[in-house]
């Protein structure tokens, strides 16, 4: 298997993306922490994707709280666990405009979105350099590139993501530390949800899609199977869309 003996941790696990890329990981061999807020509903996760318990863990934290997840890395350390992958999945969203959106809203999808991420990979990047590489996999969005009314906060944490993985494989690549980003499109999701109830402008939305599809969870996480493996051993520093060609057709 592609990741025999490797171990993983996935941010945003409980549910939609973090959740489909935390069970093709470990479907290939890799031993998976799965994190999130909700206690139960992560367990109830952890669970599913592994009834043994042998394979799937949960990790609640907030990860906007760095001393919640300097608590994990300090229980990691005395259990002996140290991460191979990192996957930044987790995620939140508002559609606010620019002058309705108050600092704390915009804090709350900033510290998610980029702050979290830049935080775990600080954590995980003594692990992987002691163990000589790692793989580190952004969350980003087509929304980073093109935007819309509502979407300030969410495309701005977003390109920021992508310029994060830029400087993290520049910085890291001699330690034989890959970090891509993948950017999905309008995916299947729970996030999406309120967009995807709108049969007409789902309609509009499949009709600007060039595969003629709203985006299955399944569709980005082949994708990061692909940036946890060795496959992509030569591949840093990029951004992979996952969009069913919706960003070519709009640019």
């Amino acid at each position: 298997m592609l990741l025999e003996g490797k171990t993983a941790l996935v941010t945003g696990a409980s549910q939609g993306i973090g959740k489909e890329i935390a069970r093709i990981l470990n479907k290939n061999g890799a031993k998976i922490y799965i994190m999130a807020r909700s206690a139960d509903k992560l367990s109830t996760t952890a669970k599913e994707l592994d009834p043994t318990g042998k394979e799937v863990f949960a990790v609640p934290c907030d990860i906007t709280s760095n001393t919640a997840v300097e608590e994990v890395f300090k229980r990691f350390k005395a259990d002996g666990i140290s991460i191979d992958i990192l996957v930044n999945a987790a995620g939140t969203a508002n559609s606010n405009s620019i002058e309705t959106t108050d600092i704390e809203l915009w804090d709350k999808v900033l510290d998610t979105n980029l702050t979290a991420a830049f935080n775990l990979s600080q954590k995980c990047f003594p692990m992987m350099k002691e163990k000589g590489g790692g793989k580190i996999i952004n969350l980003a969005s087509i929304l980073a590139d093109v935007t819309s009314p509502g979407m300030a906060a969410y495309s701005a944490s977003k390109g920021a993501i992508k310029m994060l993985t830029k400087t993290q494989s520049v910085e890291w690549a001699k330690y034989n530390i890959q970090s891509n980003a993948i950017a999905p499109g309008y995916i299947k999701t729970d996030m999406t949800k309120g967009i995807l109830n709108n049969k007409e402008l789902t309609q509009k939305l499949v009709g600007r899609t060039p595969m003629g599809r709203i985006g299955e969870p399944e569709d980005v996480a082949k994708v990061a199977l692909f940036l946890a493996s060795p496959l992509s051993d030569f591949v840093t520093g990029t951004e992979i869309p996952v969009d069913g060609g919706i960003l070519a057709a709009l640019m």
